[in-house]
Formats: structure tokens, C-alpha cells, sequence
């Protein structure tokens, strides 16, 4: 793969973040953004830390503190190097906020594609089943409190994207409610406050 994508004069800085729960990863393998052309790598800190878990036999704690310090060392190697790259991230914290700064000033376009439900409780049913079918669980006392975290980092992040996209994943397949781009800021009427709250 190209480091510049394919056929982009610039790399590329791939943002994927959302609430626990929310389905980020089918939602941007299902969304019409046409730029995610399937070629990039995007990090599930998910699948590595239960790869970590199993490979290395770390217990769940220090699986994920394996697991954000490897992400965070290929991020920046691939941005030293130019190279588009992409993270899944819930966005419950502003860690990424450096990185964000750093591939901008190398001339990174920034893009985000944002995932949310309508409500905590379709969220906690959303972890329910994917725990049934093998998948990790989350504590439901975290659950809203990251949620609430989150929405307010997003605010920080839709500004400093070149191009970003924001999908409702409630229904069977995920909304376009809000997009920003070359022709400026679209946004759906009838979005949950907390969400109008992190765009405007």
C-alpha cells in the first residue's frame, strides 16, 4: 500500500472513534465514504490487546497498557514516515490530540468518521451481544460515563478535521447525520443534543 494512498497527494491521518458499544468497526466497512477505500490500516486497540492477552499471556490490564503504548509507537513512526494510517479509538480521553497535532504539521489531512447510538441502554445491548457471540465485555458502569467523555472530545476533533463524517449506527445499517468538507459543515435536524452540543 501506498503511504499517500491511493492516488492522494497528501497521507492521510485516519480518526475512527465513537462510543463503546456504538459498532465503529462494521460502520465504517458499511459507510459511503467513498475516500476509505478499504486499503487502510486502520488499529483496532480491541483485537490487539486480546492478541497481546492470548500471545503473550498478560493479564487484561497489562494486555491494554501493551497495547496503547505499541499503537501510540506505530502511529508516530507512521507519521515520521508519511505513511496514512488509521486508529479505532472510544475518544473517552484526549491522547490522540498530540498525534493529531503532530501529522497536521507534516502535512497530514485529518479525517473522522464518528459512530453513536441514540441511547446508554442500546449501547449496553449492543456490548450484551457482541460479549454472546464471543467478543469483549464492557463494564456497564463505564459505559456512560465514556459516552459522556467522548461526546466532549469530539467537539476538539471535528474542528481540527479536514473532512469528517457522523454516523447514527441505531437503526440496521448506519445514518449520515453530520459531514464536514470542502463544502462546509451539513448537519442533519433532530440530533440528540449532547451531539448538536459537540458540532456547533
Amino acid at each position: 500500500m501506498s503511504g499517500k494512498g491511493k492516488g492522494y497527494a497528501r497521507p492521510r491521518l485516519w480518526i475512527v472513534a465513537g462510543p463503546n458499544g456504538c459498532g465503529k468497526s462494521s460502520a465504517y466497512g458499511r459507510s459511503d465514504v467513498a475516500e476509505f477505500d478499504g486499503s487502510v490500516w486502520i488499529i483496532n486497540p480491541d483485537l490487539l490487546t486480546a492478541r497481546l492477552h492470548d500471545s503473550e499471556h498478560l493479564d487484561q490490564e497489562a494486555a491494554n497498557l501493551a497495547a496503547v503504548q505499541r499503537i501510540e509507537a506505530w502511529l508516530d513512526a507512521s507519521i515520521d514516515v508519511h505513511q496514512t494510517i488509521g486508529v479505532e479509538t472510544v475518544l473517552s480521553s484526549p491522547k490522540y490530540r498530540r498525534l493529531v497535532e503532530k501529522a497536521q504539521g507534516k502535512g497530514f489531512e485529518i479525517l473522522l468518521i464518528y459512530v453513536y447510538l441514540d441511547s446508554v441502554e442500546r449501547q449496553l445491548e449492543r456490548i450484551a451481544y457482541r460479549v454472546a457471540k464471543g467478543g469483549h465485555d464492557v463494564p456497564p458502569d463505564k459505559v456512560g460515563a465514556r459516552r459522556a467523555r467522548s461526546f466532549a472530545q469530539l467537539r476538539w476533533f471535528f474542528d481540527r478535521a479536514d473532512r469528517a463524517w457522523i454516523f447514527d449506527n441505531s437503526l440496521s445499517e448506519p445514518q449520515l447525520v453530520a459531514r464536514k468538507g470542502d463544502g462546509g459543515i451539513t448537519i442533519r435536524s433532530g440530533l440528540p443534543p449532547e451531539i448538536m452540543d459537540s458540532l456547533l
